[in-house]
Formats: structure tokens, C-alpha cells, sequence
């Protein structure tokens, strides 16, 4: 899933601002927990430096969004350091541990951080203390989920706390690299279940307009699940979509067949034609057995997140 990244730029100089790091961090850390070209299991080196990477992009980013809000924020104590704006951009002072970066944001930015969240925070940020000073000794199976939940939280707070905020140059710059993180999600196995056991709840009850997300692949995507014009999202990955857009990447992601616009048949609720594909398989529609298989696929209008015939 080749990206082009300024930072692979044969001969660019060494230039990371805050964002740009903890995306780097980010990216580094999905190509080390996905599987190889054999499909095998992330090596133990591939988890020492995933441990390593995540705890840096975590901690990159989590400073990010308070320097967004005011850059003594990040700055242990500005008064008995003297600290200034200047020092601060050359990185000559002292900044906050990870644990007093997630009370800041809380109290002082209003920015909610879980508890489980900040759990697992904690808990990589001993994990890299154990390897960066001195040594760890751990198996695949300790490092994964810690690694997977915190994954989990940073695609959450990137997308809801701190890209929102951003200059529009250094925005697009972090959604470039945020395209590459999404999609190599699918391929890290431990941070799927993780994340869909989290989004189970929230997914239930709304099987019959649950659809496979053309993005991230995972049958996430909830039809009527967003303000217009984009009323398509992947819990998942978080892409949303306008229907006639969702509805067009759909057929082409899997072969549906889609009414042109004028076509006979119409959607009975909106009269539109456009949203409307299909063959169209839904989370209800998959077998409850779990063997591969449908019941049935429907015609379905995405923008009524309903069958077009009913």
C-alpha cells in the first residue's frame, strides 16, 4: 500500500515538527505489528520496536494537542526554569511525564481521556521504561493488547481531538499519514479484536444497515450513522461517507450492481436512485452460525439506511 511521505524523500533534511514525529511514530509502529508477506506473527524485534515507537507517538501526539492550546502546557515548570518561547522551540527545557500530559489534558484543555485509556497508557510507558534503561522480558501475548489498546485510543484522539485542530497544511500532512495508518489496520490482527470487541455494544442493534466498510474491510459501517452530508460512517476506522459516494465505492469495491440515476427503480422512501445499490450484504444478512456464507443480500439506499423496496 505504497504512500508518498516527505520523509522518505532520498536526501531531505532532518525536519519532524510535533505532528509530523508522532505520525512518524505512528506509521513505524503499523508496519511493525502487521504480519509479514508470510502472514507470520510480528517478530520479537518488530514488537521491542513497536513498544518503543507507540510509546513515542503516543507521547508526541498527547503533547501535540497541548501545544495546540497553549505551549507552556507542555513545559514541567516555566517558572523556576525560566523557560522561554525561544528555548522551547530550540527543545531546551524540561517537558511533562506521560502521566502529567493526560491530567493537563483532562483539567486544563477539557479534552476526555478513559480511564481505560489511561490505563494502558501507563502501562506501555513502563513497558518502554523496562526497555529503553534496562531490559524486558515479556511475551507476544503481554505486549499485543497493551499495544493494540493504546493504537486503538490514538486513532480516536488524533481523529476527535487533535487533527480538528490543526493548521490546514500540517492537517493534510497528518491525514496523509493517517491514510497509510488506516489502511494497515485491518492487517494487525491483535488491534482488530481489540477494537471490535470495544465497538460490540454500539454495533448491536443496528445489524440491518451494518455493512463491510470499502476502507478497513471490517463490517463496521453504519448507514444513517452521521450529520449530512456525510451520514455513512465506519465505526471502525472512522471514514465517512455522503451516500451517493458510499454507495458508488461500494460497487466498485465489490462488483454490486447500482441503479444509474433515472433508473426505473426507486427507492419507495427518498425516490432517489443514486444511493441505491445492489446485492448489498449486511451484517444481519451473514450467517448466524459463523460459516462462510449469506442469507441473502438486498437492494439497499443509503441514504435511507434501509432496503430500497421497503
Amino acid at each position: 500500500m505504497p504512500i508518498w511521505r516527505p520523509a522518505e524523500t532520498p536526501g531531505a533534511d532532518l525536519k519532524f515538527p510535533p505532528v509530523d514525529n508522532g505520525l512518524d511514530y505512528l506509521v513505524s509502529v503499523v508496519d511493525f505489528l502487521a504480519p509479514d508477506e508470510e502472514r507470520q506473527a510480528p517478530s520479537a524485534r518488530a514488537l521491542k520496536y513497536a513498544v518503543l515507537h507507540l510509546q513515542a507517538a503516543a507521547e508526541v501526539l498527547l503533547k501535540a494537542r497541548l501545544e495546540a492550546a497553549h505551549w507552556t502546557l507542555v513545559a514541567e515548570d516555566i517558572t523556576r526554569r525560566k523557560v522561554t518561547r525561544a528555548k522551547f522551540e530550540q527543545g531546551d527545557f524540561n517537558s511533562i511525564a506521560p502521566d502529567e500530559a493526560v491530567r493537563r489534558l483532562r483539567d486544563i484543555v477539557g479534552v476526555e481521556i478513559p480511564t481505560e485509556a489511561a490505563t494502558n497508557l501507563d502501562a506501555l510507558h513502563k513497558k518502554r521504561n523496562a526497555l529503553q534503561h534496562y531490559g524486558l522480558n515479556a511475551t507476544q501475548e503481554d505486549i499485543e493488547p497493551v499495544a493494540a489498546k493504546v493504537l486503538d485510543f490514538l486513532i480516536a484522539f488524533l481523529d476527535e481531538a487533535l487533527l480538528p485542530v490543526l493548521d490546514p497544511a500540517v492537517r493534510a500532512r497528518a491525514e496523509n499519514d493517517m491514510t497509510y495508518v488506516r489502511r494497515g489496520l485491518h492487517l494487525i490482527q491483535s488491534f482488530v479484536a481489540a477494537r471490535l470487541e470495544r465497538l460490540a455494544p454500539e454495533l448491536a442493534g443496528v445489524e440491518d444497515r451494518t455493512v463491510q466498510c470499502t476502507r478497513c474491510f471490517q463490517d463496521t459501517l453504519v448507514a444513517g450513522d452521521g450529520e449530512a452530508p456525510e451520514t455513512a460512517r465506519c465505526r471502525f476506522c472512522h471514514v465517512a461517507f455522503a451516500p451517493e459516494v458510499i454507495a458508488a465505492e461500494y460497487v466498485g469495491v465489490h462488483n454490486a450492481g447500482m441503479f444509474a440515476s433515472g433508473a426505473t427503480e426507486v427507492c419507495t422512501k427518498c425516490g432517489g436512485t443514486e444511493a441505491v445499490v445492489r446485492h448489498v450484504i449486511r451484517v444481519c444478512d451473514l450467517r448466524p452460525d459463523g460459516a462462510y456464507g449469506i442469507h441473502d443480500s438486498v437492494t439497499f439506499c443509503f441514504a435511507c439506511a434501509a432496503p430500497a423496496g421497503k
